[in-house]
């Protein structure tokens, strides 16, 4: 779809009536947000489901935040309405006016944004997107060392867990396990890899064909 395409629609809207303002930027973020909850990690399945949608006119709309299988926003018919709110969900290259994110607690370890500190809540994913997706590490994650002396018999220090990124398993200790649900970085390839600007050109691709 060209710009050119686009900028046409808005000028004919009086005669396409509000298909665009119901189903467009709505249908692009529902499928961009199920295609994230399958790339990125599922153990419980909280942050899956803790994905939320605000629209140029500040509403929010979000998950439920609640364990289980991925499940896709609820979102009320006719979010938008009016020309001028319409021009304002075109989904321009140089303007995001649909804003997806995450309200999850760790939302920024999960993303591998930030590093953090990491424990298995189950054995297993509970999930069975997570237990799909499920890899573990060469050993542990890295931790700090104790000392022994040998002449005194006594240790010092205690073993921790340091700080690393999600998506980098294995390099610590042998006798420890790490593990995975999603790739390192799974968050920054699919929004700088292309599949971002895909989900966008697919749907609004077919919404236009709809018409």
């Amino acid at each position: 779809m060209a710009k050119n395409q686009l900028f046409k629609l808005l000028e004919n809207l009086d005669r396409v009536g509000s298909s665009i303002v119901l189903s467009g930027p709505s249908r692009v973020a529902k499928r961009t947000i199920k295609e994230l909850q399958q790339e990125g990690p599922s153990w419980t399945g909280q942050f899956s489901n803790s994905y939320q949608i605000e629209t140029p006119d500040g509403r929010v709309y979000k998950g439920d935040g609640q364990p289980g299988e991925p499940r896709p926003i609820k979102l009320p018919i006719g979010l938008l309405t009016g020309r001028q709110n319409v021009r304002g969900s075109a989904p321009l290259k140089d303007r995001a006016v649909t804003t997806i994110s995450n309200f999850h607690e760790y939302a920024a370890v999960a993303t591998d944004v930030e590093e953090g500190l990491y424990y298995r809540p189950t054995e297993r994913p509970t999930t069975a997107l997570g237990r799909r997706k499920f890899r573990e590490g060469d050993g542990g994650r890295p931790r700090t060392e104790s000392s022994f002396n040998a002449e005194t018999g006594v240790k010092t220090g205690t073993s921790m867990q340091l700080k690393s990124f999600r998506g980098l398993i294995g390099g610590g200790p042998e006798n420890r396990e790490s593990s995975a649900t999603a790739d390192l970085d799974w968050y920054a390839s699919y929004v700088e890899g292309g599949a971002l600007d895909r989900a966008v050109r697919v749907e609004m691709d077919d919404l236009f064909t709809e018409l």
